[in-house]
């Protein structure tokens, strides 16, 4: 609930089961339940046939949260920004997302590489980083930040990302088309535009298995990683035993720091 309270949601639905095609719900258009809030848009891109605004659902208690699984959400796809900031992320997202052409591929060193140099520039550039497994085959890390706009933020997070894998060129892309990525690690900066979302922390994913969307300890990030070993069936043990990893995410004093650094960055 942390992690979606105020931000709009994309209602993904996968109305048969986790494997069948899903479709996304954005405009409620009074359809939402008593329990929910609302976030009314203007439709950024005009579709002939549909009104000019767009009433996104917005997730800000347990009521909200339990009709959306029962409508069919496995996963939870939050913004990245709030309804009383909207054009603001509260974070930039470096999106790791391997090309696994088949479930045989040997796509895991690359990814390892990959988020080994990731880590390592946040380190050297004294970003402070939030890092969770995807629940399907990616790593995604969270950067807060504040008063950055979303233009900004897609300026910076490519030239990380472009920093990143001048790091390990044998491993990773920027190549924005599929058919020129190979079988390398796309380290994706197209998650930080207006109104795009990303699966929530601890969110599940409909996978082929049942593997989870998991903030991961800094040091948890080596060589002996499996992202999907992370299910719901012993994701619960974990967070009794760890604690809410991500909790640092929203935290005012990390962004603000980070917001320092990154700037200086654009110098």
């Amino acid at each position: 609930m942390p992690y979606l309270k105020d931000r709009p949601e994309s209602l993904h639905l996968k109305l048969r089961n986790a494997g069948a095609p899903g479709l996304y719900l954005k405009d409620m258009e009074g359809r939402q339940p008593d329990c929910a809030d609302i976030f009314t848009d203007i439709r950024r891109h005009p579709v002939r046939g549909k009104r000019n605004q767009i009433d996104y659902l917005v997730c800000n208690n347990e009521a909200t949260l339990l009709w959306m699984v029962n409508l069919g959400c496995i996963d939870i796809n939050p913004w990245n920004s709030r309804v009383v900031a909207p054009d603001n992320p509260d974070y930039l997202v470096i999106d790791l997302d391997p090309t696994v052409k088949d479930e045989k591929s040997n796509y895991l060193d690359k990814l390892l590489d990959t988020a080994l140099a990731t880590k390592a520039w946040c380190e050297k550039h004294k970003v402070r980083a939030f890092a969770k497994t995807s629940g399907k085959t990616g790593i995604h890390f969270y950067l807060p930040c504040t008063d950055i706009n979303f233009a900004e933020a897609r300026i910076l997070t490519e030239r990380i990302c472009a920093e990143i894998h001048a790091l390990v060129p044998e491993s990773s892309t920027i190549e924005n088309s599929i058919s020129q990525r190979g079988n390398l690690v796309y380290i994706d900066p197209s998650q930080n535009d207006y109104a795009d979302t990303l699966a929530a922390p601890y969110s599940a994913r409909p996978f082929h298995i049942p593997t989870v969307s998991t903030p991961l300890e800094w040091k948890e990030i080596n060589r002996r990683l499996d992202p999907h070993r992370f299910t719901i069936l012993n994701i619960p043990a974990r967070i009794e035993k760890k604690g809410d990893l991500f909790a640092g995410v929203l935290n005012k004093k990390i962004a603000n720091a980070n917001t320092k650094a990154l700037r200086g960055l654009a110098q």
